[in-house]
Order: structure tokens, then C-alpha cells, then sequence
């Protein structure tokens, strides 16, 4: 694993992005390179034709190219402007988004995961969100838990 790729599973919803904010402001960057990847759910159905996706080929692509350009500009906001010049986006549709993320690090060899939790209050605090769980049980390298303040 090489420790200078780091990959931030990157969410789509508004509530996570201060506590990854915070940490992509606070993190030295030296030396290293930023993955940030949303692994988008796809369903999918058994039919009498056999298994079909709900989306079709040119709706994947307006989602995927959506998603890319509001992760692009949640990142700009989140990490220094060398560290944004320098970094990687991708977003990857998949049945189980955990187990693909995993898989995604173990590729390219990563050094660390970072994934942000719901802010989660009493007993339930107490436990990650089952993404971030599923991510610590099968990622190839460290992972780092952002919870929000």
C-alpha cells in the first residue's frame, strides 16, 4: 500500500461535509495525491428477460457526470488549491458501494480511506454507520472515521 494515495469516500449528502472539511483543511498534504470517489448504488431487477438495471445507458452518464461535478466542487472547498490540481475523481456505480470502495483502494494501491459518519446521538452513537463499518471489516489499507462535531 502506498501511504501518499489517500482515498475520501466522498458522499453525497450535505450533512457529512464539514466534519471532511475540517480534516481536509487540518491534514498536512505534503507529497501527497487525493482520490475522492462516490460509488453510486445500482440497482438492479430480475425480470422475465432476466437481470436488468434500473437505469439506462444515458442516464448513468448524466448521473455519473452530475455526481463528478458536485464532488469536484465540494472538494475545491474542502483541501488546499495544490492538493484539488493534483487529485483524482471518479464515480463508480455498483450494487454494494462498500465492498466497490475497497476494492477501488486495493487498485490503486492506497494507503488510507476516509469516510464520514452520521453524527449519530445516545446509544446509537456508540457504533459507525454500516458503511463505515463494512469499509474498516474489508479495506486493504488504514481507514480514517470522520464523525461531525
Amino acid at each position: 500500500m502506498d501511504p501518499l494515495k489517500i482515498v475520501v469516500a466522498m458522499p453525497a449528502e450535505e450533512e457529512f461535509m464539514p466534519s471532511i472539511s475540517r480534516w481536509g483543511h487540518e491534514y498536512v498534504w505534503t507529497k501527497k495525491v487525493v482520490y475522492f470517489v462516490h460509488v453510486v448504488r445500482e440497482d438492479v431487477y430480475i425480470s422475465d428477460r432476466g437481470v436488468e438495471k434500473i437505469l439506462s445507458k444515458e442516464e448513468k452518464e448524466n448521473m455519473r457526470q452530475h455526481t463528478l461535478d458536485f464532488i469536484k466542487n465540494k472538494a475545491s472547498e474542502m483541501i488546499p488549491l495544490s492538493v484539488f490540481k493534483k487529485a483524482q475523481f471518479e464515480v463508480i456505480f455498483a450494487q454494494n458501494p462498500a465492498d466497490r470502495l475497497a476494492k477501488y483502494a486495493k487498485e490503486i494501491h492506497a494507503g488510507m480511506i476516509v469516510v464520514a459518519t452520521r453524527n449519530k446521538k445516545g446509544f446509537a452513537g456508540f457504533f459507525l454507520s454500516s458503511f463505515a463499518d463494512r469499509i474498516i471489516s474489508l479495506s486493504p489499507c488504514d481507514v480514517l472515521v470522520l464523525r461531525p462535531k
